[in-house]
């Protein structure tokens, strides 16, 4: 069963991205932020997703529709190396899957599958400053999905202790499939330290996002009715990270993924024809529970 690659984009996000908070009581004034978990640890989060669906067809018919989905996601730190790099296991699967207000064209294609139930997952290797630095899927496409929807969300901490205030930037190349590379640039800043439940929490704001354009060619044998179609997009994610710092993982995050693409499409009579797709992915994950090796399970519910 073949998901559809946006509803992939927008699932991919499990990858630690996994912070956020509420309540403003002052808890530090500077920290080292590091990632700390142990091998044979699991952290398991609610990814909740409410994506808002704007498409424009090339006879100018627009379409508007909701889509909401819910992912439960478990994270198990398989083991540390020596140079504090860890390996992680990531498995998703689809709880809740709703579609509201759907145009005919898209219920039909939905129609072909049930969401819920489905199950995706990849490992990655990370560092403590949260640099990832390999990420390994059965789908090769889906690591260029997480280059552009979801590292201007994930950030690689300074070297040393921070306080609120502190800003800085990451530009991290992207690998284009079907185009050029190009580069991602994301701006972070310690905003400030704040309770969440039990954690004492570095409250992170961030903004990022990529531009580039993918070209597609039919083969020659599948003959389609266009000969070329062109894919210019613009991708930005924007939100808060609540990082627990004493822990050394993260509890909540809170972002809104923007992506706008254009296509053009070059038909065989030599015309141009325009269309374009906006969805706006307003996310939510949630830690839910820890399992540490000989310890009882610890369940959280985070506002």
């Amino acid at each position: 069963m073949k998901m559809s690659p946006y509803r992939y984009q927008l699932m991919l996000v499990g990858l630690l991205l996994l912070v956020y908070g509420c309540g403003e009581n002052r808890t530090a004034k500077e920290a080292l932020l590091e990632f700390k978990q142990q091998p044979d640890e699991k952290f398991v989060y609610n990814v909740a997703d409410s994506v808002e669906w704007e498409i424009e067809d090339a006879e100018k018919n627009r379409y508007t529709f909701q889509h909401l989905q819910d992912q439960r996601c478990e994270m198990v730190i398989e083991s540390l190396d020596s140079a504090m790099v860890r390996a992680l296991t990531m498995a998703f699967v689809v709880t809740k899957d709703t579609m509201l207000n759907a145009p005919e064209f898209v219920i039909k294609k939905r129609r072909r599958r049930s969401m819920v139930g489905w199950e995706f997952g990849f490992k990655l290797r990370m560092r403590k400053n949260g640099e990832i630095v390999k990420v390994v899927t059965d789908d090769p496409r889906s690591a260029f999905d997480f280059d552009r929807m979801y590292k201007p969300s994930q950030p690689v901490f300074p070297d040393h202790a921070i306080s609120p205030g502190y800003t800085w930037s990451q530009n991290f190349p992207v690998e284009v499939p079907r185009g050029n590379p190009t580069v991602a640039t994301t701006k972070y800043q310690l905003n400030s330290f704040a309770k969440v439940d039990r954690f004492d929490c570095a409250v992170i704001d961030f903004k990022g996002g990529l531009e580039y354009e993918e070209c597609y060619k039919p083969p020659e044998n599948k003959p389609a009715g266009f000969l070329l179609k062109k894919y210019l997009s613009q991708v930005t994610s924007e939100g808060q990270i609540f990082f627990a710092h004493r822990e050394g993982f993260m509890v909540k995050r809170v972002n809104l993924i923007t992506s706008t693409v254009r296509t053009t499409t070059y038909t065989k009579d030599k015309t141009e024809r325009q269309s374009q797709r906006i969805f706006k992915d307003h996310e939510t994950i949630t830690l839910t529970a820890i399992h540490r090796p000989d310890q009882e399970m610890m369940s959280y519910r985070i506002p």
